[in-house]
């Protein structure tokens, strides 16, 4: 009997690897008949047949201070990032205070952005002798020194930035509700966003 189920287990294994053989060139065959996948090119070619303008980025400038090893004036592409700026200031010198700064926010034309040191406070933007209040960092508890902006409106102010973004122009502070043109016109000499 010992010999019948080998036998019988030598058929079943051989039918099984012919089972498997058919099965791959089953595959084979049906691979090669498939048409093979067109592969999309893509030219800016435009109807004239020239190759399409791509235009040139609109450029900013920025100036790096503070605890950075290149500070300097830099041009960067517009919508570029803190970080993007850094990279081209050398980076962080040792003793910065890098937490304090976001590196992922978007840059503006003009603005300085100043890169303090481990427990030195940052200096406040200055326009001539005044001190200039940032509507885009500053605190609630700072906003309450402008003329006619109490808690309430201040708590707002930092609101809207923090839903919307930073304020583009000193104007667009108008956007939060109830700062109107003559409230504006009050403070705008004692504000920045840079």
């Amino acid at each position: 009997m010992e010999g019948k189920i080998a036998v019988r287990e030598k058929v079943i294994l051989g039918v099984l690897i012919l089972l498997l053989i058919t099965g791959g060139a089953w595959r084979a065959v049906d691979y090669l008949r498939a048409p093979s996948p067109e592969i999309a090119r893509i030219d800016h070619i435009e109807e004239t047949g020239r190759d399409e303008e791509i235009p040139e980025p609109v450029m900013i400038s920025v100036h790096l201070v503070g605890a950075v090893n290149k500070p300097g004036v830099y041009q960067l592409a517009e919508g570029s990032r803190v970080y993007e700026l850094l990279d081209m200031g050398g980076g962080f010198t040792g003793d910065a205070d890098q937490e304090r700064l976001n590196q992922a926010r978007p840059l503006f034309d003009g603005e300085q952005i100043y890169v303090a040191r481990i427990g030195e406070e940052q200096p406040a933007a200055r326009d001539g002798n005044s001190v200039l209040i940032n509507i885009n960092r500053a605190a609630a508890s700072e906003l309450t020194a402008l003329p006619g902006i109490g808690e309430v409106r201040a708590a707002q102010i930092v609101e809207h930035r923090e839903k919307h973004g930073y304020f583009q122009t000193k104007e667009d502070i108008m956007d939060v509700s109830g700062i109107g043109q003559t409230t504006f016109d009050n403070f705008a000499d004692k504000i920045t966003v840079y």
